[in-house]
């Protein structure tokens, strides 16, 4: 497997933005993201030992999938970008492309029923799992935010390219760490299961 113990994009790594937190002194998100990294220690971490393993792509947003024409949609004809390829977990890959989907779309909230319901029509989801989803998303939020920061403070020249996400992601999680985890995951697993009923 390839190494993830210190790869700072990991989802296994999220205690590690604590030494980049700084990039956020002065803005009320740096609150969020400190509470989302306790919230990550204290619910992702005991139940890792129950995800199950995987090589995950890492980065699994809009900008590294190809898709061609089929009928009256798209299917996917291929992913580029392996350059995130890291050992990981099958949620991860899950909550990645749930968030990146988000950051596409007008309803973001509403991105995650549709994606569970395509992610479990092949591979259901186990308890633990399904307890970490929004925290994982959420981690995943401030991973961006937090490292776009970062790397803005090193390559300034690179702003308008390092801050896309960022820029469309910060309401997002604001609004996803005041829903609050109850409501978030009402919104996503009843939507995914009218979409498995509709099968």
């Amino acid at each position: 497997m390839l190494q993830r113990e210190t790869f700072i994009w990991s989802l296994s790594n999220v205690p590690l933005l604590e030494a980049y937190i700084h990039v956020l002194d002065g803005d009320p998100l740096q609150e969020v993201v400190k509470s989302v990294i306790h919230e990550y220690k204290a619910s992702v971490v005991p139940k890792r030992s129950n995800f199950r393993e995987c090589i995950n792509h890492g980065d699994f947003s809009d900008l590294n999938v190809l898709v061609q024409p089929e009928g009256d949609g798209h299917k996917i004809s291929g992913i580029l970008d392996f350059g995130d390829m890291n050992s990981g977990y099958y949620i991860y890959e899950l909550a990645i492309t749930i968030m990146y989907m988000m950051t596409e779309h007008p309803k973001p909230i509403e991105v995650g029923g549709p994606v569970l319901a395509g992610w479990e029509s092949v591979l259901p989801l186990n308890e633990a799992e399904k307890d970490c989803l929004y925290v994982l998303v959420l981690s995943r939020f401030c991973q961006s935010l937090v490292l776009a920061r970062h790397s803005v403070t090193l390559n300034p020249e690179n702003k308008e390219y390092l801050m896309t996400t960022s820029r469309k992601g910060v309401h997002t999680l604001r609004q996803l760490w005041k829903l609050g985890q109850e409501q978030v995951e009402k919104v996503w697993f009843q939507s995914a299961a009218q979409f498995g009923k509709k099968k």
